[in-house]
């Protein structure tokens, strides 16, 4: 999909892929140190396509990744935020959601349980608005 996006001058749904995939690799447990890596050179393929939406949502997966591998954990911090106010004030409730449920896994994966129950509540019902991530089934 990715490939014919290109072909066919349809940067958005090539940006749309590239979030897919990466979504899809983090959930199936692909090596942390690997996605970082893909990652890390998908974020300039996306700057040239100037798709920030999807630039802004690769970044939420890699400062997740980051935090999870316990590099640079309070920038991850910091772009989770940012991300979380860009979406607060854009009213993107799916972005909002995304990085809500990325939070989540942190919290969950360090057993910071206190964290993750004011989170659910502050937050609300994520899984209706992230279904194509199977966040729900997590």
């Amino acid at each position: 999909g990715y490939q014919i996006g290109l072909e066919t001058g349809e940067n958005e749904k090539a940006g749309y892929c590239l979030i897919t995939r990466s979504y899809h690799l983090y959930y199936i447990g692909r090596p942390l140190d690997s996605i970082q890596k893909e990652f890390e050179a998908t974020i300039p393929v996306l700057t040239q396509l100037k798709q920030d939406d999807t630039k802004l949502k690769i970044a939420v997966i890699l400062a997740t990744v980051k935090k999870l591998r316990g590099i640079d954990a309070g920038a991850a911090d910091e772009i989770l935020d940012s991300a979380l106010t860009t979406a607060a004030s854009g009213g993107i409730v799916a972005l909002s959601a995304t990085v809500n449920a990325f939070k989540l896994e942190i919290f969950v994966f360090f057993q910071e349980w206190r964290e993750a129950l004011d989170l659910v509540q502050k937050a609300g019902n994520v899984r209706l608005t992230l279904v194509c991530l199977y966040s729900s089934v997590r």
